[in-house]
């Protein structure tokens, strides 16, 4: 896989920043809540060369529980707030304010924020006086985004058609736009999100479950994930009782929050699972709890590339996880993890405790930080990015 593969230019440029002056880029998202998409919106933020791009965020629905780092990284929030269902005025709305901000560069994150953000670009550009340019406009499909749903497929080919590039997380989201979306071959690059190996890192195991309040001992298997229907913790928690009948020392940590929460824990205890699964809420310190962890496992029925496998596989720890999406990508099959079909718990519970007997289960982990090092470091990704900005920009 390529970063950036080449491409054709774009077609014209932006409105031109004044001279020695960072281009001003807009990030449009739904929130910043919390969710791998946004973790990735943020270290962008983070990283981003400041002497060349000045970023924004324009959520259009509400800030979200991470919109407090945008104080610390010094990046300005702006919330246009969408009204229920279709708002066509939303575009009209935002189509002002970049203007009125002098947006060169719009890059959206989902559907929503793609399809407002690229008709929002287009008012802005038809405005412009003669020769002035627009904004232009950089999509990153995070997910799938409903390729069987032929209603949204139908939404993301339009809003594509309005916009420079479509930056794909993985293979398998690069094939969606290209086969399912039929988007425009020479709009499509692949970036892989990235993340920060100095910080997600092996550590302590015991200060770690010391810190996550859990057992010292026996056989710990973790899930950061929201607690939502596409993570398919249900699946999880069945696979993890069949576990315990053969691993009586086994904990599950389920780290994260959701509409599910209450159901899940309803289940967990018609399981008789009592003190063995600890929920613990949304955390700040994932990359300090991840080494508490023996195996990491991820049931999810759908996925881009999940931040979370990747932040699991550079802490060092082997990973069981579901066969969809990209998660292919950053596994080595037998190597670094072991992937199963979605919504089954019997081959669920089979990988978890074939992982706990493989004597080189440590090795294991370091071979999958050793993948994420070389493929999924987060200054990678920023540059890729930086270099897709210049080149959309026209210079």
């Amino acid at each position: 896989m390529n970063d950036v593969p080449e491409v054709r230019p774009a077609r014209g440029v932006g409105p031109r920043a004044a001279p020695g002056q960072p281009a001003k880029v807009a990030h449009v998202v739904l929130s910043l809540n919390v969710g791998g998409l946004e973790r990735v919106v943020l270290r962008l933020l983070e990283r981003t060369a400041r002497d060349r791009f000045a970023p924004v965020v324009c959520a259009l629905h509400e800030p979200g529980a991470l919109a407090e780092e945008l104080a610390r990284l010094d990046v300005p929030l702006v919330v246009l707030a969408r009204r229920p269902g279709l708002d066509p005025g939303l575009p009209v709305r935002l189509s002002a304010w970049l203007r009125r901000e002098g947006i060169r560069l719009v890059h959206t994150h989902n559907p929503g924020p793609h399809l407002y953000g690229a008709l929002a670009a287009g008012l802005a550009r038809a405005a412009s006086l003669p020769g002035g340019g627009g904004p232009r406009v950089i999509h990153t499909k995070h997910g799938r985004n409903y390729p069987k749903q032929r209603r949204k497929v139908l939404v993301n080919r339009l809003a594509a058609a309005l916009t420079d590039r479509v930056v794909a997380v993985s293979d398998d989201a690069r094939a969606v736009a290209l086969e399912v979306e039929r988007v425009d071959p020479a709009k499509v690059v692949t970036i892989l999100n990235g993340v920060d190996t100095d910080v997600f890192r092996p550590g302590d195991a015991g200060a770690a479950r010391a810190r996550l309040g859990v057992p010292a001992s026996g056989y710990h298997v973790g899930c950061v994930a929201r607690l939502s229907p596409e993570k398919d913790h249900a699946t999880l928690l069945a696979a993890f009782a069949r576990l315990r009948e053969v691993r009586p020392d086994a904990h599950l940590s389920l780290i994260g929050d959701g509409p599910l929460r209450p159901a899940l824990e309803q289940q967990a205890a018609r399981l008789g699972l009592g003190g063995a699964v600890t929920f613990t809420g949304t955390r700040g310190d994932v990359a300090e709890l991840l080494p508490a962890f023996d195996v990491f496992a991820l049931a999810s029925l759908t996925e881009g590339i999940s931040l979370t496998l990747i932040e699991a596989a550079a802490a060092g720890v082997p990973i069981v996880a579901t066969r969809v999406g990209g998660n292919p990508e950053i596994l080595e099959e037998g190597e670094t993890g072991l992937l199963v079909a979605p919504g089954a718990p019997e081959t669920l519970a089979a990988a978890l405790e074939a992982v706990a007997v493989r004597g080189d289960r440590a090795a294991m982990g370091m071979r999958g930080r050793a993948r994420v090092v070389e493929r999924f470091g987060v200054d990678r990704m920023v540059r890729a990015y930086e270099d897709l900005y210049d080149e959309v920009l026209g210079g």
